[in-house]
């Protein structure tokens, strides 16, 4: 048997906050979902300008930086500041979301995921170890998968993460 002291280490791929199941998540996405009146058609490319639209009037902004000055290419397609309710992205990202394409659409909801989810970096000094709902990017993947599943939108792998050194 087992006990929680010998149990293997979860490495965490982003920061460790508030502990989330799949079912709260599922929540959330539910209720932003009915909030922002999202559907199918949301996400096409005639009508995702009104959804950004939408979060802007309601303090989510995205902010498209200039494929040459972003700095990140090798390590994030897109970043978020939850606090701030910013979403950076390279211009070609944010004109495959204009597109409705679905990788782009899935980077979208992913980083959407974390300020929805109210993440901010906590827990870093805790004498326990991590677990998989205590994780950012884990739970921002599964916000992003719910409202895709939600929707019926074409699913899309995985968003790959910074890697901290």
């Amino acid at each position: 048997m087992t006990t929680t002291s010998e149990a293997p280490h979860y490495a965490m791929r982003g920061h460790r906050v508030h502990a989330l199941n799949p079912t709260d998540i599922d929540f959330i996405a539910g209720r932003i979902c009915k909030i922002f009146k999202l559907s199918k058609q949301t996400f096409s490319a005639s009508n995702i300008g009104l959804f950004i639209n939408d979060l802007e009037e309601n303090g989510v902004f995205i902010d498209s930086i200039a494929d040459e000055e972003w700095m990140m290419e090798d390590i994030a397609r897109a970043m978020v500041d939850p606090q701030k309710g910013f979403i950076y992205m390279p211009e070609w990202t944010y004109e495959k979301l204009n597109r409705g394409d679905p990788e782009a659409i899935r980077i979208f909801l992913h980083e959407l995921g974390h300020i929805f989810l109210c993440h901010r970096a906590m827990l870093h000094f805790s004498d326990t170890k991590g677990v998989l709902e205590e994780d950012s990017e884990w739970q921002a993947d599964e916000f992003a998968d719910c409202v895709i599943r939600k929707l019926r939108l074409k699913p899309q792998s995985p968003q790959l993460e910074f890697k901290y050194f």
